[in-house]
């Protein structure tokens, strides 16, 4: 049987959430044939080991290879599937028919690429970083531009799947950041459909130090440049002065739910530093 979709991972150093991930991908229920594939650029801690035990497909790249679009392109080149699932190496897929859904509007011939729905670990409180567990992280102003530019949907590669014909015309290339939107871009452009599809689900979180959230935030605002998004000075001083975030701050605090100081910076950290990556960042911040 010919292999009908192909889930493609890019790999580095993923751990035990890595782990969990494969699993749940690996035992998936569908009446198609599929494969995974993983691009390992120098995993030290177990991972390489973990893909060589399991029925995976796999290529290792140098680490000073590695780059976004061009390593996303490689595991799309050696994938084999008509569709191809991307998946964040920490992002889980719930349930046993997520990959039956996702591929299932693809029998539409007009789709060329289908967003899945990401939802958070069924984790306690105490593991999920608070702004993203009242789902307020993406409350910022480029957020908002990118989604009313482009039907609601904000395409992401932590889990999605793609038609092959479609990345075909369209392939990535050099990329250092947003990888997901400036595909989203091209295929828009191009006439091609992008649909959501709210019954794939896949947990997906993260936890935040202060510097990590800055870094995180520095990186979203280049990669918003690579896509024409122009977050600016009033943004930016409007999203820090937004009275909702304020207020779901003061809550969160009066129920001891804001307990780490990049929770408690969170209302600045995040529109300063999309502002200085879209303005002035010039290269991925490692």
């Amino acid at each position: 049987m010919a292999v009908k979709a192909s889930v493609v991972y890019l790999t580095k150093n993923g751990g035990e959430l890595f782990k969990e991930s494969l699993r749940a991908v690996l035992s998936q229920q569908t009446d198609f044939e599929y494969e995974v594939v993983a691009v390992d650029s120098g995993s030290t801690d177990g991972t390489l080991e973990t893909l060589k035990a399991h029925p995976v497909v796999l290529h290792q790249i140098e680490p000073k290879d590695f780059n976004f679009g061009r390593t996303r392109d490689y595991g799309f080149e050696v994938a084999r599937g008509e569709i191809v699932v991307v998946i964040s190496q920490d992002s889980v897929p719930v349930g046993t028919d997520w990959l039956a859904y996702l591929v299932a509007p693809f029998e539409d011939p007009q789709v060329a690429v289908v967003q899945a729905m990401d939802v958070l670990p069924e984790w306690s409180d105490e593991e999920l970083f608070f702004w993203e567990k009242v789902r307020k992280f993406y409350y910022t102003r480029d957020c908002k531009m990118w989604m009313e530019n482009n039907n609601n949907i904000g395409l992401s590669f932590t889990c999605c799947a793609i038609r092959r014909s479609v990345w075909e015309k369209h392939p990535l290339g050099t990329v250092e950041m947003s990888e997901d939107k400036v595909f989203q871009q091209r295929v828009a452009k191009g006439g091609h459909k992008i649909v959501f599809q709210d019954k794939a689900r896949s947990a997906h979180t993260h936890m935040y130090t202060v510097t990590s959230l800055a870094k995180r935030c520095e990186n979203e605002g280049l990669g918003w440049r690579n896509v024409g998004v122009h977050y600016g000075f009033s943004d930016m001083i409007a999203d820090m002065t937004n009275a909702e975030i304020w207020q779901t701050l003061r809550d969160g605090l009066a129920k001891s739910e804001v307990k780490r100081m990049a929770e408690v910076l969170f209302p600045f950290i995040r529109p300063f530093f999309i502002y200085k990556g879209n303005k002035f960042t010039r290269s991925y911040v490692k």
